[in-house]
């Protein structure tokens, strides 16, 4: 009530009173650069707390400035916190120096005797969490993610393999903390999508960084003798609701995408619970993979894609519940379309970094016209040889609780629990046959059967057109030629469809993994090898990405009930025009020298693309 000013010789904050019960903060920043990203200021030190009337507040921010400020309650405090804008979203970009907040490894492999490495290095001065996500193959669902917490300049590294019994699990003796904790060093792939996990792809995305190496974070993540100094501190910040958990001594946890409480941690000098607040964490991520044959030792590996400025403020969230359980700050999120979903008025007016899944599908980035690369089915010199095509992303294309409640089925036609519907290619036209559960279009009532609404806009299957050149000079290959009766339609040129999010294509049944979803016979391109220029797509154009209704904020503790109530929430739109299908991928070889086995090696070379 009233009026007062604090700190009105540098410009500081006015509060005065408002209409109602409403009382106005406005902001006043005479000198933006003085202001450091993520600094935080206590406006009222209370005697109470004030997270049940942060409504009570207006802030009014100044008018075209680099800062962005947010009000939260933090024990008995009110406090502003000033975030620095980066560059306009739309400006993410492939990165040239391989260094990123966004990596995506093409492809990992557990089939046969194949396992698959991570390495991901932290090259800033300052400490690092990470989100690390497997997605299956068959669909990109979440087979396996869990948080990492590096360091300045930590490396991480680990490997997935499977054992006698199929059972899929990623291995690390890294000291590195992790949420949740190893277990003998590993964490095993939940049963819930591990069906068509064998094979997949890899997101690891940057979620903030502590605001300064003092935080309470930072101080229980830095090394000592090898170690951090206290892993099950660094791991309290990952359980859920932390702004709900009694007295700031006590609690634990995430209170929203830019904070979260510790617990104690004698060892690391934290007598009782720290709050940390965090920032953008910045373009720091280096991020490789290599893939193994233990039966023959074959090995290759490449730098993983790196994106630049994917996500422009942190985007930290607890590692204990999910969108099906009501929390929009859980574990499903960084994804790729972007940060966490909160609603607009949970924290200020800082951005909420959704809809980046358009952006990762400029031309740009990583939409995608044409792919070029080498190719070869030329068994006779040991050489044998696989493209890797994938489709990263495309599970936002989805009405996703639709989608995952038909597999969770146990109806055969949508593939049965845990079983995804493969989307298989009907010979006839080369569409996929419908889910039933999850269609392309709208299905009418009919007797017997409710109306089913429609569900699925990814581009798969996307289509390839091959033009296959010769190496010799350039020149595309043809049949031999012929006379024909006229009048008759130019020859076709071949045709794949990829009908999944990670595709391995052979050529004329040559395979170095062992496997092969599709196959391009080699007899139809004209040759044993040459390079190939094939067209990328989309499967049609009825295209659309899906996202939480930011305008709806459902709170109903977590559980069932309040999962229930965000399923409704899901909006889809459609996709930025002009776009393209995002991809990435490679070709890798293997040449088998038969007469000197230790001779053998492999190949990774990356796809080139064109627009």
């Amino acid at each position: 009530a009233g009026s007062g000013q604090l700190d009105a010789s540098a410009g500081g904050v006015t509060l005065s009173s408002g209409s109602g019960k409403l009382v106005d903060i406005k902001v006043n920043v005479p000198d933006p650069s003085s202001i450091a990203n993520g600094q935080s200021f206590i406006l009222i030190k209370g005697k109470a707390s004030f997270s049940a009337s942060l409504s009570k507040f207006n802030l009014i921010a100044p008018a075209n400035s680099p800062l962005d400020f947010a009000l939260s309650a933090r024990g008995n405090d009110l406090v502003l916190t000033a975030t620095r804008r980066r560059a306009a979203q739309n400006t993410l970009s492939v990165a040239a120096d391989e260094r990123g907040d966004l990596a995506l490894v093409p492809y990992y492999t557990v089939a046969g005797d194949w396992v698959t490495g991570l390495h991901i290095v932290n090259t800033s001065k300052r400490t690092q969490v990470v989100k690390v996500r497997l997605r299956r193959a068959t669909d990109a669902m979440d087979a396996l993610n869990f948080n990492v917490v590096l360091s300045p300049h930590d490396v991480y590294a680990g490997f997935l393999s499977d054992d006698e019994q199929g059972v899929i699990a990623w291995t690390s003796p890294d000291s590195s903390c992790t949420a949740p904790a190893t277990q003998n060093n590993r964490l095993v792939l939940p049963a819930t999508y591990a069906a068509g996990a064998e094979t997949g792809y890899i997101e690891v995305i940057a979620m903030g960084s502590p605001s300064n190496e003092r935080q309470p974070l930072a101080r229980a993540a830095r090394h000592a003798a090898g170690a951090p100094l206290d892993c099950a501190a660094v791991r309290s910040n990952f359980f859920a609701d932390g702004a709900g958990m009694g007295a700031a001594t006590s609690r634990q946890g995430v209170q929203d995408r830019f904070t979260t409480w510790q617990a104690a941690s004698p060892a690391a000098g934290i007598q009782a619970g720290g709050l940390n607040t965090y920032v953008d964490s910045g373009n720091v991520l280096k991020v490789s993979y290599f893939i193994r044959d233990n039966a023959t030792g074959i090995e290759f590996g490449d730098n993983a894609v790196h994106i630049r400025d994917f996500l422009a403020n942190p985007a930290l969230t607890n590692q204990q519940y999910g969108v099906f359980a009501g929390d929009l700050n859980g574990f499903d999120f960084p994804d790729l379309n972007g940060g966490v979903p909160l609603p607009s008025g949970a924290t200020g007016n800082v951005p909420i970094q959704r809809g980046r899944f358009n952006a990762l599908r400029a031309s740009d980035a990583l939409g995608v016209g044409r792919m070029v690369n080498e190719w070869s089915a030329n068994p006779a010199n040991g050489v044998e040889m696989n493209w890797v095509v994938t489709l990263p992303g495309q599970y936002v294309m989805l009405r996703l609780p639709q989608y995952l409640a038909g597999l969770a089925s146990t109806s055969s036609a949508t593939g049965g629990a845990g079983r995804p519907w493969a989307p298989t290619l009907s010979s006839a036209d080369h569409q996929p046959l419908i889910n039933p559960a999850c269609p392309r279009d709208p299905v009418a009532a009919r007797a017997g059967a409710t109306a089913v609404a429609e569900c699925d806009y990814r581009d798969m299957p996307v289509e390839l057109t091959f033009t296959a050149y010769t190496r010799e000079e350039g020149t595309e290959t043809a049949a031999p030629a012929s006379l024909v009766v006229s009048p008759a339609p130019p020859s076709a040129r071949p045709k794949t469809y990829l009908p999944k999010a990670v595709n391995v294509i052979t050529f004329g049944q040559s395979r170095v993994f062992g496997v092969g979803d599709v196959d391009v016979s080699a007899p139809n391109l004209g040759q044993p090898y040459g390079w190939v220029s094939a067209r990328v797509t989309s499967r049609d154009t009825d295209l659309q990405v899906c996202d939480w209704d930011l305008n709806d904020d459902i709170d109903a503790g977590f559980g069932a009930a309040a999962g229930a109530a965000l399923k409704g929430k899901l909006v889809c739109s459609s996709v930025t025009p002009d776009s393209a299908v995002p991809v990435i991928g490679f070709a890798a070889w293997s040449r088998k020298v038969a007469a000197n086995p230790d001779a053998s090696y492999g190949r990774i070379v990356e796809h080139s693309y064109e627009q």
